[in-house]
């Protein structure tokens, strides 16, 4: 890629980056579509691997398995990931798509939107692995809520709190009380 190609892509990455996200995406993002298509293949390629699990645990025929539906809709998955790959190799080079990437992943991962999913994601698994395997639901969805608003500096502290706990107090009220259905 030669530097007036990279200094386009680069413009184009940064005005991507800083716009709103209920902006129109840019129409030369080949490149991204290449990147997801990895992404899902990758991630099918893992729940493929972890439904096999399940298949051999349960010593049952394959389509009477846990793992059967997993890996059907991996498969589908996994054929839609590879037709996204091929569409945007076709409409540009592979060798294009690779310099876009490498011009365009620095800055992506120094950016706001990437620093607020890897702090999403955190948030989450603290969730998932910590407040509710020892804290009730309604405790560790409270503390979840509090700190996703906290980090988003949505409101101050107090309001954010009483939004966090009327919100898990009506999920609550809602399916256990309404629908009777159990909650964790």
């Amino acid at each position: 890629m030669d530097e007036k190609e990279a200094a386009k892509a680069e413009e184009n990455f940064n005005k991507e980056t800083n716009q709103d996200s209920s902006a129109p995406v840019q129409k030369d993002m080949k490149h991204l579509d290449f990147v997801t298509s990895l992404v899902v293949m990758a991630v099918v390629i893992w729940v493929a691997v972890m439904s096999s699990g399940y298949y051999n645990k349960s010593h049952a025929a394959f389509y009477a398995s846990p793992g059967f539906m997993p890996t059907i809709i991996a498969g589908v998955l996994f054929l839609l990931g590879l037709y996204l790959m091929i569409q945007s190799v076709n409409k540009s080079s592979l060798r294009q798509l690779i310099g876009r990437i490498r011009t365009t992943l620095p800055r992506g991962l120094r950016s706001v939107r990437f620093r607020n999913t890897v702090a999403g994601l955190v948030f989450f698994a603290l969730y998932i692995y910590v407040l509710f395997r020892y804290l009730p639901f309604w405790l560790s969805s409270v503390i979840l809520l509090f700190l996703c608003f906290m980090y988003l500096k949505a409101a101050k502290p107090v309001k954010s709190a009483v939004i966090a706990i009327l919100n898990v107090a009506g999920i609550v009220l809602l399916f256990q009380v309404v629908f009777r259905v159990p909650l964790p």
